[in-house]
This record gives structure tokens, sequence and C-alpha cells, in this order.
């Protein structure tokens, strides 16, 4: 077994081992001789510039880890985003639901080119079930025209209110709904029946007016279908929408 090794200073008069930290001899009380001690090794000191660099490394790995975090609850929201508004448009709006009614609906149409040739009745009022009634009937014969590929024609449902149309239309994927929602200003000037977006809708999800203007195509096959119906009523004198109806005048 090895003994470990005492640094000591020696006395240089007697020869007397000393202790490092005695400065004058123990035995003789000669002074010793330090400079032996300043030979050796002391701990490297770090420069200024490693010492700079050290800690810029710690705090850029700590930046690089608080931006990680912040793109991971970015793209968390993001995600959580996305999935609120595919539910929001897969919710249905607020709809009547589809039933069979034993009412006939009402001949709109001839009742409007009699109104127009001979202006009576000077005006035409019909409500909400009666126009959804009609439509029914006349795009019974156009579903060639309205179905597409895997997407089916369900049915097209009108709403009045103070000013304002609204048009829903319910389509099915593999026979599950989806809603697609219009809300129109109806003008009608010179014989030219102009309608203008205000609004609108995919299942509960709300469109911004500017982005429906732009939406024209979810309800194209609809305004195909319906034209002689639509050329119709440029020919009315005005169309005025009320709650839950809607008024025809005759021309003048």
């Amino acid at each position: 077994m090895t003994a470990a090794t005492t640094v000591t200073l020696t006395c240089p008069d007697c020869r007397h081992e000393n202790e490092i930290e005695r400065i004058f001899c123990h035995s003789c009380g000669a002074r010793l001789d330090r400079s032996a001690l300043s030979a050796r090794k002391m701990p490297q000191t770090e420069a200024p510039e490693e010492i700079q660099k050290r800690v810029q490394g710690m705090f850029n790995q700590r930046k690089a880890r608080i931006r990680s975090l912040f793109l991971q609850a970015l793209k968390l929201t993001l995600a959580a985003g996305v999935a609120a508004m595919v539910v929001e448009m897969l919710i249905p709006p607020e709809v009547p639901s589809q039933k069979k009614s034993d009412n006939l609906p009402p001949h709109i149409n001839l009742d409007l080119e009699m109104m127009i040739q001979y202006h009576r009745p000077p005006f035409l009022r019909y409500d909400e079930e009666g126009v959804n009634g009609f439509i029914a009937n006349t795009l019974r014969t156009q579903k060639g025209k309205l179905n597409h590929p895997l997407v089916d024609f369900n049915r097209a449902i009108v709403r009045f209110d103070n000013g304002r149309c609204g048009l829903t239309m319910e389509r099915s994927i593999f026979g599950y709904s989806f809603y697609t929602t219009g809300i129109y200003t109806v003008e009608l000037r010179d014989g030219k029946l102009s309608s203008f977006a205000s609004g609108g809708s995919i299942g509960r999800l709300q469109i911004h007016p500017q982005l429906m203007k732009y939406a024209g195509f979810l309800f194209g096959d609809f305004v195909t279908a319906m034209q002689r119906e639509a050329k119709q009523l440029s020919r009315v004198g005005s169309i005025e929408f009320q709650d839950k109806e809607v008024i025809f005048a005759a021309p003048r």
C-alpha cells in the first residue's frame, strides 16, 4: 500500500520539514523559501472571449428552446382552429324539417304571369312555406342539373327577412348532408333583376360578405335550374321582402 505524498517546505538552515502554510521554520525560526511553491501549476483561468462564447451559447440554446415551444403552440392553435371550423361547417343550420305536405303548392308562375299581363291582382303575397313548396315542385324535374358526381341535391330552402332573402342548399355526400347558405338583397331596376350578397355560411360557419362575392358557384346550379322563373320575376313591378313573406307588385 503506497502512502500519500505530503508537500512540505524544507528549512534551508536546519532541514526541518514544515507545512506549506508556514512562513517561518517551526524548528529554528528561519524564514522559509516559498519560491518553490510558485513553480507549481496554478489553475488556468478562462479567457474572457471563451466565457462570452460559452454564455452566448447558453442563451442561444434557450432561445432555440423558446422558439421550438412557440412553434409547437402555434401549430396546436392552428390545428384546433381548423378542427373548430370543420365542426362548425358540419353542424346543420336552423332549417325547417323536410316533410311532405298534403297541400298543393301555389302556382306562383301562373299567378305572376296573370299579374304581369293583366295587372290583376295588383299585388301577390306568399309566405315561406308556399314559396318553398313551389320551388320543391319546380326542381323535381331539374335533378339532372342539380346532381353532380358524388354530390346529390336534396332541397333548396328560402327564408325572407326585412329587405333580405336567404337561400340554403342542402346537398349530400354518401348520405351525409351539408348546407350552404347565402343571404342576399335583391334589386329590380329597368327590367333587370340583380342580387348582392350580404352574408352567408357553410353549415354554421359564418362567411364574410366580401368572401361571399366569390361564392356564387355554390348556387350556380340552382340559378340555372330556376332561370325561367328568374326571367319572369324581372318583369314584375317590384319585389319586397318582409318577415317570412315576399310581396310582388304588378308592373306599371
